[in-house]
């Protein structure tokens, strides 16, 4: 998939075994959402799990909780800002506290700025 024209959407739970639409929280088969409801953002989704998977499997969310990125549950990637290296290497013993400060950590599959 080609990033530059088309972002990743998460429109299916990413629970393992569940698969549920984010939108109605029904089975892709018995799926009752037209497009347009599907070109908004779902609601109430963390880490790309559905309402009732973080209800039902409580261990297993916390397991990803805080580790994967909080709309699709993708990996996280962290990286340094130029911002960050330049201070580094300028103001060297306080700019690499600075460099680690300013760190940036995005998500490998929708591109999501991760806090």
């Amino acid at each position: 998939m080609d990033k530059s024209t088309k972002p990743y959407r998460r429109i299916k739970c990413a629970k393992k075994g569940c698969g549920k639409c984010l939108f109605c929280l029904k089975i892709a088969a018995v799926c009752e959402c037209t497009e347009e409801e599907k070109s908004a953002e779902p609601r109430n989704v963390m880490y790309g799990w559905c309402v009732k998977c973080r209800d039902k499997f409580p261990d297993e969310y916390k397991k990803i909780e805080g580790t994967c990125c909080t709309y699709c549950g993708g990996d996280i990637e962290a990286s340094f800002t130029p911002v960050g290296i330049v201070s580094a290497i300028l103001l060297f013993p306080i700019g690499v506290a600075i460099c680690c400060c300013l760190r940036e950590r995005k998500c490998v599959a929708c591109d999501r700025s991760v806090v």
